[in-house]
């Protein structure tokens, strides 16, 4: 008998091409400000004139080239709406146009649950949306409407004729000003939260058959290593009521550990893939990873066909504005490492103690 049929599935954390970013790409929104300020980095930097759509991914587009599905959380507003949503700290927007960026890295599906794609008020969140629907990026966590930013998007992974469903959720706990929005997904962790989400997952079952389920969660403070009791309860939640396999949580900015709980899969915080952000170097917010999942294909007529057998972390380190993979000999590649060990470790998940042949750190789910 052939071995079962396997699947990649790429997760990164925050990506965000808005502002200093965004200017560099070759379509940018105006803003003579950090319009300025780029100006004075590439003329300490003047291998960033050439700054393109790829520039972003640097050396990981070949594994996301090589995965089946890529799932980001996007950081920003895609927009050219100006308005900012008022006593805000930080607003992102990058130009629509710059969606060609999650095109050259293949990006299936984006999260818009989290606390930026609103940084330019509604009408900015609307022309997002449509920017992802008309490249044919899933998404989910935001929407055109209340029941378009709660459902599931549903994508494809295919096997010669075989097509199996895969459905992901998108939702975020903060800002609570955004509460006000119907068309965003805004959640807490009250009973009532819990309720809903389950008759949620309730709904999908009675009207489709779906073989994976991800739940993609932008959750807690920023720099905090551990998850907090109200998370990490969620999270078990969510795989015990909810039937989810993979909870892909961000947020935190750096990375946090991982949990195989009851045979699936919980990220906890994937850490800042791209971005323009200060180091905070405690925490090595430029350090982040590509999270690949491995899938295989169940044996049997009964229940979900797919199911989550491997987790293989790439370390990666933000620079000069763009993310690129860590050799194995990187000081900063074993830092990735021990740091996910440990704090994997306090869930009670071991990673494999050598690495794998392309220098990934290995957590086997079942």
């Amino acid at each position: 008998m052939a071995p079962p049929t396997r699947f990649h599935l790429n997760f990164v954390g925050d990506v965000m091409l808005g502002r200093l970013v965004d200017q560099l790409l070759p379509t940018h929104v105006h803003n003579p400000e950090e319009a300025a300020y780029v100006a004075k980095v590439v003329a300490s930097n003047p291998h960033l004139k050439n700054y393109d759509y790829k520039s972003p991914w640097g050396n990981t587009l070949p594994l996301f080239h090589s995965s089946h599905l890529n799932l980001i959380n996007l950081e920003t507003s895609a927009t050219t709406h100006a308005k900012p949503w008022p006593d805000k700290v930080f607003n992102y927007r990058t130009h629509p146009a710059n969606v060609q960026c999650l095109r050259e890295a293949r990006i299936g599906y984006a999260s818009l649950a989290n606390n930026h794609t609103l940084d330019f008020c509604g009408e900015a969140l609307l022309e997002t949306v449509r920017m992802l629907k008309d490249n044919g990026i899933q998404f989910a966590g935001a929407g055109e409407t209340e029941e378009e930013a709660r459902r599931p998007a549903v994508l494809d992974l295919r096997d010669g004729e075989e097509k199996y469903q895969v459905d992901v959720w998108s939702v975020s706990d903060h800002p609570e000003d955004w509460s006000i929005v119907p068309n965003f997904h805004l959640i807490d962790y009250t009973s009532a939260t819990r309720l809903r989400l389950k008759q949620l997952h309730t709904l999908t079952i009675e009207t489709e058959r779906s073989d994976l389920k991800i739940f993609s969660v932008h959750w807690g403070p920023n720099y905090s290593w551990t998850p907090s009791d109200d998370i990490r309860s969620l999270a078990h939640f969510l795989v015990d009521e909810c039937d989810v396999d993979i909870v892909h949580g961000h947020s935190s900015h750096h990375v946090q550990g991982v949990e195989v709980y009851k045979g699936k899969l919980i990220i906890y915080g994937c850490g800042d893939f791209v971005d323009d952000y200060a180091v905070k170097h405690g925490h090595r917010n430029d350090l982040s990873a590509v999270w690949r999942v491995g899938l295989e294909v169940n044996q049997g007529d009964v229940g979900k066909r797919l199911k989550v057998k491997r987790l293989e972390v790439f370390p990666s380190r933000i620079k000069h504005f763009q993310a690129n993979l860590l050799p194995r000999d990187d000081e900063d590649h074993q830092w990735v490492a021990d740091k996910l060990r440990v704090l994997s470790k306090s869930f009670g998940t071991e990673a494999q103690e050598e690495l794998g042949v392309e220098g990934q750190i290995v957590v086997h789910i079942s």
